[in-house]
């Protein structure tokens, strides 16, 4: 997902409208810093994974940005930055997502650790996926289905890798969307294709979380698993 192209709604924003109301508190700041003093941290070890497989980038560590972000993650090429999302930042609206992904009855606990794996787990990792492509000259073409592929491939083989119940949880709410969302692609067209020719208008529609689900289920399908050191290298321009 990379902010030129628009802010896109992610995989699990089916049906979701999306409110702009900001949490308030006392503690939001130094909430929001530990954030990213967090999300930072992950940011490091996703590049440390990339130098102990090998590769060199010769674009900086993407800068890490806390706001309120509607799609929950994104990638800047031109100002190389990852936005991600803070819990005290976001609308009622925005954090009843989680509280339905957490179950009937969650608790705000329940609802932030289901936001925590989401957001800044999958996501994020998804986002620094898009800053490698960055790093392997990766062009700003009409090759749409091919990036969000990627990114959700570099994501998968770095969780594999760090922690497998990450992949385990998310595609239990990829296996979710895929069966309460119509397949959008219309009879007889290939749904790469169809992605890359609608890439502008799918992004901010319903429709776009049945393309992340499909594209992620599809990596986690791929035998033998690739590892994070193929994931990467095989990221061409």
């Amino acid at each position: 997902m990379v902010k030129r192209l628009g802010r896109m709604r992610w995989v699990l924003m089916a049906g979701l409208v999306v409110g702009r109301g900001m949490a308030q508190g006392t503690d939001t700041a130094a909430a929001v810093e530990a954030t990213r003093v967090k999300m930072t941290a992950l940011r490091d070890e996703f590049v440390k994974a990339t130098v102990e497989a090998g590769f060199s980038c010769a674009i900086a560590p993407p800068k890490v940005v806390v706001e309120d972000v509607p799609s929950y993650g994104n990638y800047d090429p031109p100002t190389n930055t990852v936005q991600t999302a803070g819990w005290e930042l976001m609308s009622d609206r925005e954090r009843g997502l989680f509280y339905q992904l957490a179950g009937t009855g969650a608790t705000e606990a329940a609802a932030r650790a289901e936001f925590e794996t989401d957001a800044h787990r999958w996501i994020f990792v998804h986002e620094l996926g898009h800053w490698w492509q960055a790093c392997r000259g990766v062009p700003h073409d009409g090759r749409h289905y091919a990036k969000e592929y990627g990114a959700n491939r570099i994501a998968t083989a770095y969780w594999r890798e760090r922690d497998r119940a990450i992949v385990a949880h998310m595609r239990g709410a990829f296996e979710m969307v895929l069966a309460h969302s119509p397949n959008p692609v219309p009879a007889g067209q290939d749904v790469e294709a169809y992605f890359d020719a609608n890439y502008e208008r799918l992004g901010p529609s319903p429709a776009y979380p049945w393309f992340q689900s499909r594209m992620s289920m599809k990596v986690f399908e791929e035998k033998p698993e690739p590892a994070l050191v193929e994931a990467l290298g095989e990221t061409r321009p």
